[in-house]
């Protein structure tokens, strides 16, 4: 292992080695006044920082009262300033330099001269990347992406660097870690992460503008997942009166996949209504094959699974927002949102039962099941701008979730000659109710031109309900299994602070300190017994970050985090449900919360991004197997194991060959080492896996282009099983109409069938040994035409924030 660990740190030097200079990473302050011909200022007034060289929007702002504008922290290059602002005509500066680091950049007044008729609009002809990587994240561009066409979040989210999606167990992970806190809009989602997969998973992507991957959080986001956060950002439209877009696709695998969206809003005076909804349905078969092998009293017992089964899924999305504007210094607003998830399945499926490789049960089943989502949540929010450099939020959310989730079981057994020797029915039924209170006020003011602070409280309330019931058909009655059913309940609430500062010790360093507290009570009962569950405690996580410009070409960030992933709500509800009919998944009331501790540098050389991290999880949260050698029956639940060691490594090499092609590489690379206790004794597994992400980007003539992406990614482990290799190639070719403003693609996803999930345990010595082989995805074919229509003239937009931003995902 030491010999592998050495030969790819050799690696990763020779890579950094060959490449050459290029210009400054450098940040500064750009600020300047706009006024009028009177020399009065102009509130209000579009302001924005375009590159030079081709007109590409970095950023854009609206000034304030007194006619200002400020452009913070902005990366070294050559920029004009363009401003606008209705019954004026444009004005941009000349051309002018980032080099260094000054105090700032005065840039004197641009004046509005007055004009009667409309200003043109600013054409930005830049395309942005599908990958765009910075030193705190990585970023999908979802909405200039050929492949994401017709595509799911969840399909978008699994050929993403640093991300492995396991159906099979219900778990998102980034970076080699578990513990993601998935959001949307910057708002986290409450749902257990096996209904937030089921989401993603029918979520289209028309509604979709991009996904930030953030690896290391500050201080002023909730100390919970140390994995980091997954943002999923809806299409932002900040043009003036009535405008959107709207796409359609249809697709065929082995069952047809449809989906629609809808983006609409309409921005005039001191009003921003706006709002979006979004359908799909997706069918496809979904082939499982499975084997264990358990020993027991000298005879060693296998169980072969051959399931056929079809999943249908499907998704309705919505939103409705509005922003008001009650006076140049204060912005309220009222979001509303809500969607609803079914999945359903029915599968016949064959398990033969041998011992000592002789037949001796043949088990013959047909299950159906239903999973059944539905949301709605609120937000009120109000937004204070005292100065440039001194903002305060306050936010009021309510979440709503509700879960109907009944399956049925019906099981024909028969003797090792075939014969018939009896049948049984099962069937189970869990209701889950969730509601959430949040209530967040954040302050942030600038302490001079070189420390700002930021300072924040947040307090949440939550209620959870979780009636499980199972029940077998005895003597022609159905009869309550009161050992597999109850009503569990838990009442949570945690509260948290935070403080940090950003400071500019010198022209090339900036360092970032923060610390938050976090309490939390926990109680986790039924309504027979109390206090399952009965958690009190509280901690202080520090975060620190230092970023240093080395010279002239490159630039260093080190940070170190401390995080902690609570026992999510539904793993500790006990709950049965079948996988077949000697596969059990589980909760486990007794789960405690896990530690990590993460240590990262980044090394930024021109475009290319080489990243380090160690981190240590102490009571690391994971599925797990686990073989009852009486009743040969392998039960799988979420356990705490002794420890978890990471060590993270990735390259981001993108790739410029001419004008009309590109490419992007992200290359990563995990060491894991596992320590876990297995039936009473200690166990440890290290393993090194590696992925590779890939884009290709090609224009053609006559408004035609092409993209390719996939992934491969080796061996890895989860917790004490082994994940064999995968990946998948996606092929989208595009059409642009002649107006510029509609657009076909045609995607082949999964173009070779590769995208398999297959897990082991070989573990014969703690008499462990099973394997799962599923088909999540098959080859296919999707057809999508996407349009904006309205108005396209640009105003700055509000820097919306809102109270659940650095919410805790604990249902999951």
């Amino acid at each position: 292992m030491k010999r592998s660990v050495i030969k790819f740190l050799t690696g990763a030097i020779m890579y950094l080695a060959a490449f050459q200079p290029q210009k400054a990473l450098a940040q500064a302050r750009i600020h300047g006044s706009v006024l009028d011909k009177n020399k009065r200022p102009v509130a209000m007034a579009n302001v924005l920082l375009l590159q030079a060289k081709d007109s590409t929007l970095i950023r854009g702002m609206v000034t304030t009262v007194s006619g200002a504008y400020s452009f913070m922290n902005v990366p070294a290059g050559t920029y004009i300033i363009s401003a606008s602002f209705v019954g004026y005509r444009q004005a941009s500066t000349a051309p002018f330099p980032i080099r260094d680091i000054p105090d700032d950049k005065d840039m004197g007044t641009i004046e509005l001269p007055w004009e009667d008729k409309q200003l043109d609009k600013v054409t930005i002809i830049a395309k942005k990347p599908l990958f765009e990587q910075t030193i705190d994240r990585l970023t999908i561009n979802v909405e200039n992406s050929i492949t994401a066409a017709g595509s799911t979040a969840l399909d978008i989210l699994e050929r993403s660097p640093g991300i492995v999606v396991d159906l099979q167990n219900a778990v998102l992970s980034m970076n080699g870690k578990n513990s993601v806190v998935v959001m949307i809009n910057g708002k986290i989602n409450h749902m257990p992460i096996s209904a937030v997969i089921q989401m993603l998973a029918g979520m289209n992507s028309g509604n979709i503008g991009k996904i930030e991957l953030i690896t290391t959080p500050p201080a002023s986001l909730d100390a919970e997942g140390d994995a980091g956060y997954i943002n999923i950002i809806f299409k932002d439209n900040n043009n003036y009166g009535t405008n959107g877009s709207y796409s359609a696709s249809l697709g065929y695998g082995k069952g047809l996949a449809t989906g629609a969206s809808i983006n609409l809003n309409h921005r005039k005076g001191r009003v921003n209504i706006f709002g979006d909804i979004s359908y799909s349905r997706i069918k496809k078969p979904l082939p499982i094959v499975s084997h264990s092998k358990i020993s027991y009293m000298g005879d060693i017992r296998e169980t072969f699974v051959h399931n056929n089964r079809v999943d249908t899924q499907e998704n309705i999305l919505a939103r409705a927002g509005l922003d008001f504007e009650i006076d140049r210094h204060a912005v309220m607003g009222i979001l509303l949102s809500g969607y609803d998830n079914r999945y359903s399945q029915a599968e016949s499926n064959t398990n033969l039962i041998t011992r000592n490789t002789k037949l001796d049960t043949t088990i013959r089943l047909a299950n159906s099941e239903i999973n059944h989502w539905k949301n709605f949540s609120g937000n009120m929010n109000i937004q204070f701008m005292f100065r440039d450099d001194e903002k305060l939020s306050a936010n009021l959310d309510y979440f709503y979730y509700y879960n109907d989730q009944p399956a049925n079981y019906y099981s024909s057994y028969f003797d090792n000659a075939g014969n018939f020797v009896y049948d049984q029915y099962k069937k189970s039924e869990k209701r889950t109710n969730i509601h959430f209170w949040v209530g967040a006020a954040d302050y942030s003011k600038a302490l001079g031109k070189k420390v700002n602070m930021e300072a924040g409280l947040k307090s949440t309330i939550s209620a959870f309900t979780n009636d499980f019931s199972l029940e077998k058909w005895e003597q022609n009655a159905w009869t309550t299994d009161q050992s597999l059913s109850a009503d569990y309940t838990l009442n949570e609430n945690y509260s948290a602070g935070y403080v940090s500062f950003t400071a500019l010790p010198d022209k090339n360093t900036e360092a970032k300190m923060g610390l938050r507290y976090e309490y939390t009570n926990s109680d986790l009962g039924t309504t027979g017994m109390k206090n399952l569950v009965d958690n009190h405690y509280g901690k202080i996580f520090p975060s620190v970050s230092v970023s240093r410009k080395i010279n002239e070409n490159s630039s260093i960030n080190i940070s170190y985090s401390s995080r902690i992933t609570r026992p999510t709500i539904t793993n500790l509800a006990p709950f049965t449900y079948y996988v077949s009919a000697y596969t059990v998944l589980t909760g486990n009331p007794a789960l405690q919360p896990a530690i990590s501790n993460t240590i990262m540098a980044a090394y930024n050389l021109k475009k290319n991004i080489f990243s380090l991290s160690f981190s240590k999880n102490d009571n690391y949260i994971s599925f797990q197997p686990h073989s009852d050698s009486l009743t040969n029956t392998l039960i799988i639940s979420p356990q705490n194991l002794i420890d978890l060691k990471t060590i993270f490594a990735s390259f981001a090499i993108p790739v410029i060959i001419n004008k009309w092609w590109s490419m992007q590489y992200n290359v990563s690379g995990v060491w894991q080492q596992v320590n876990a206790i297995y039936d009473k004794a200690p166990i440890r597994l290290e393993h090194i896996n590696y992925t590779l992400n890939m884009s290709q980007s090609f224009k053609l003539p006559r408004a035609f282009s092409i993209e390719l992406t996939g992934f491969y990614q080796s061996p890895s482990l989860n917790g004490i099983s082994t994940r064999e290799a995968y990946g998948t190639l996606v092929l989208g070719i595009r059409k642009k109409m002649k107006d510029n403003k509609g657009a076909f693609n045609f995607v082949v996803n999964d173009i070779f069938n590769t995208l398999i999930f297959a897990q082991s345990a070989n573990l014969p010595e703690r008499n462990l040994v099973n394997g799962t082989h599923i088909a999540f995805s098959q080859r296919t074919f999707k057809l999508t035409y996407s349009r904006t229509f309205g108005k396209d003239k640009l105003k700055g937009k509000r820097d919306r924030l809102t109270g659940a931003e650095e919410e805790k995902d604990r249902v999951q």
